[in-house]
């Protein structure tokens, strides 16, 4: 008799190693689990969070905004420093500009970072030193260019003179 037993043992548990989910029961169990998962749902939290949210994306547009507006001040002073020293976009095409470049800023997650924020006054000035810097050399290659002409006159001055003696 005991050895009868242990063998309807083997088969339950052969039975339950064998046993497979019907889709009925399989739908059964994710009913359960969503309906356990919204009895954990906590109205507040939910405000919270989508508040947080809230928050993000307008700290995102403005980091956007102020990524465009950094992004083409470096492309007016490459601008100002190639083409002429007196380039400058107008008010309208740099507002245009920024408002069209933020949406793709935020969509490719190309802001600058808010860590780098603690950074302002760096940034500004080495912004102010690359100024000083191309300033700088620029106005040493007009003072060269007018040490040329300086040198050129008094020369064509000299050669006048010789000639009017030498005459």
């Amino acid at each position: 008799m005991s050895e009868e037993l242990e063998n309807n043992q083997e088969k339950e548990l052969e039975t339950v190693e064998h046993t497979t989910i019907t889709e009925e029961q399989a739908d059964f169990l994710k009913a359960l689990e969503a309906e356990e998962n919204q009895n954990d749902f906590d109205p507040e939290a939910e405000k919270a969070e989508q508040k947080a949210e809230k928050v993000k994306e307008e700290m995102d547009a403005q980091t956007a905004q102020l990524t465009a507006m950094g992004g083409l001040g470096m492309i007016e002073f490459a601008l100002k420093r190639v083409i002429h020293k007196d380039f400058e976009f107008t008010a309208g095409t740099k507002e245009y500009a920024i408002e069209n470049l933020s949406p793709v800023l935020i969509k490719y997650g190309a802001l600058l970072p808010l860590w780098l924020a603690q950074y302002d006054a760096e940034i500004k000035a080495a912004m102010a030193v690359g100024k000083l810097v191309s300033e700088g050399i620029d106005t040493a290659q007009t003072l060269k260019a007018q040490d040329i002409e300086k040198a050129k006159a008094k020369k064509a001055a000299q050669e006048k003179e010789r000639v009017r003696v030498a005459a």
